[in-house]
């Protein structure tokens, strides 16, 4: 992991600090400032549209790229957000999903009453045949649109300008309403102990990673003023294993390999 120093310009890092290499293969480096971990070279937007444009296709085939969260998962999150934010009900919230994928989330959100508005660019149809309110682009969302709530699930390691996203999901936010953000955790033990074989690293869509340090900074640089790692378990499996278990007390210690961030709006 070690190596020369060179000049790079990090994807979130105002002061475009230096970056070293990280990972070989596949190829990441990391700043030295903010600590972010991202693709190099950072693939281009034209080969990343063509990417997911290529995945959804076939969507479910291409979970990696369309959306890897299952029914089972949503509705354990749902819960995990629930308790997390102190609420025994989401009934009538005004939720934004962002990045919202094959729907899973937005569905088992709606079925505990929530009023959910999706954002996905790719996915648009599917979503649309679902009956779901949904924008291709966040910017196509009304200026003065705002929510109680904003999701989003496995999207950060997907952006070129997380600083630009998060700055935008912040303005659509109530005062004093959340956002609830997974991504891949790169202070986990599972990316310590496999390095650049690290099943999410291999993934061609995910071009940046985040340590628990990293996302907190960008979160407060970005208008959040209380940034949270609610520590209960979240169950991502139907069936109680060993490997079940050994997850839930890696979540305990905050060790696991996801990063689940509840972030609030002063």
């Amino acid at each position: 992991m070690n190596g020369k120093s060179v000049a790079w310009d990090c994807p979130i890092c105002s002061s475009r600090g230096t970056s070293a290499p990280f990972w070989k293969t596949p190829r990441f480096h990391r700043c030295r400032r903010c600590g972010l971990i991202f693709r190099y070279p950072f693939p281009t937007a034209a080969a990343l549209s063509y990417l997911y444009t290529t995945s959804w296709l076939s969507p479910d085939e291409n979970k990696a790229e369309t959306g890897a969260t299952e029914v089972n998962s949503a509705r354990s999150l749902v819960k995990f957000l629930t308790r997390s934010i102190g609420s025994t009900s989401l009934s009538g919230k005004r939720i934004l999903d962002f990045g919202a994928g094959r729907g899973a989330i937005t569905l088992a959100l709606r079925q505990k009453g929530a009023q959910v508005v999706a954002v996905e660019p790719f996915g648009y149809e599917c979503l649309a045949k679902l009956g779901v309110p949904t924008y291709r682009d966040l910017a196509e969302l009304p200026r003065e649109a705002r929510f109680d709530g904003i999701v989003s699930l496995e999207v950060l390691e997907h952006l070129p300008e997380p600083r630009r996203t998060l700055l935008d999901l912040h303005r659509h936010l109530e005062p004093g309403g959340w956002l609830f953000v997974t991504t891949p955790n790169a202070a986990g033990l599972p990316a310590k102990l496999r390095g650049e074989r690290w099943r999410e690293a291999v993934r061609p869509g995910h071009v940046l990673f985040f340590t628990p340090l990293t996302l907190k900074s960008l979160l407060l640089e970005t208008g959040f003023r209380r940034v949270e790692r609610p520590r209960s378990p979240v169950r991502y499996t139907g069936r109680m294993q060993p490997r079940t278990l050994l997850n839930f007390m890696m979540q305990f210690v905050l060790v696991d390999g996801g990063l689940r961030v509840l972030a609030f709006k002063h």
